[in-house]
């Protein structure tokens, strides 16, 4: 999903960690926008975060006239915010889903790049969510995706997907820019890209989450539960609008400056 030729160009915010899905969305903005910031978030639990960089400068040649910002953005008390809001009233309505790390990490990233957007005065977002990765409540039409994209629309910002309907197929179309220096790199030494160690966490509460039920039903619950996590961030996000410098996300920006 790209802007029409009718919107003004201007830039936009992507979430980026260096892996083949957000690199090949980050070339196709480059076919539409003339700056786009690569901003890799990064908090307690990531590794890597430098392997962001890998693909970065072969995007710049491909693209000489784009403007790419890459920087690295700390979100450890925004990821707090998320997960410990309202644990133990969740933890009695949803049960297993509290320790949905990987949805937690997802609306806080997704958060985090908003109150950007909104400091810089972006109207754009990005992120390099594919289609057949179902398990991953960002990339799930059923669960985070139209949320994701309400929760932009309501303080004006507009979320895209460019690389969504490429599927699984991005490392072979990021190869064929001449961004990617070999055709199959997921799950290789070449798979650059910025690593989490609570996947193993977010395996298991699947796992069990779905011992008597179906995909289907982990999707409804699943997204019952992380609309609760968007409306909170939603509320301490007019907050913020409001009253800058004085409320809660002012004090979260400024510790994970200090952090």
């Amino acid at each position: 999903m790209t802007p029409s030729s009718s919107v003004p160009r201007e830039a936009v915010a992507h979430l980026y960690s260096g892996g083949a899905d957000s690199s090949l969305a980050a070339c196709r903005l480059a076919q539409t926008f003339p700056k786009v910031y690569l901003n890799t978030f990064g908090r307690f639990g990531f590794l890597n975060l430098d392997f962001a960089q890998a693909h970065m400068e072969r995007a710049r040649q491909r693209f000489p006239s784009v403007t790419f910002v890459h920087q690295t953005i700390g979100m450890d008390a925004f990821y707090e915010e998320i997960e410990s809001h309202g644990f133990y009233r969740s933890l009695a309505r949803h049960g297993w889903l509290v320790l949905n790390t990987c949805g937690h990490c997802k609306v806080a990233m997704h958060w985090r790049n908003l109150v950007f957007c909104l400091d810089h005065g972006v109207r754009y977002a990005s992120d390099g969510a594919v289609r057949g990765a179902e398990e991953f409540a960002e990339q799930n039409p059923r669960i985070l995706m139209g949320l994701l994209e309400d929760f932009y629309r309501r303080f004006g910002v507009t979320l895209l997907r460019p690389s969504y309907e490429e599927g699984l197929s991005t490392e072979r179309e990021l190869f064929a820019l001449g961004v990617a220096t070999r055709e199959k790199i997921k799950g290789t030494a070449h798979d650059m890209q910025v690593t989490c160690t609570q996947h193993v966490q977010f395996a298991m509460m699947l796992r069990i989450y779905l011992r008597g039920r179906s995909f289907d039903q982990y999707e409804a619950a699943a997204k019952t539960y992380l609309a609760e996590k968007l409306d909170h961030a939603s509320r301490l996000t007019e907050e913020h609008l409001a009253h800058p410098g004085g409320g809660r996300v002012a004090r979260m920006l400024e510790r994970d400056r200090c952090g």
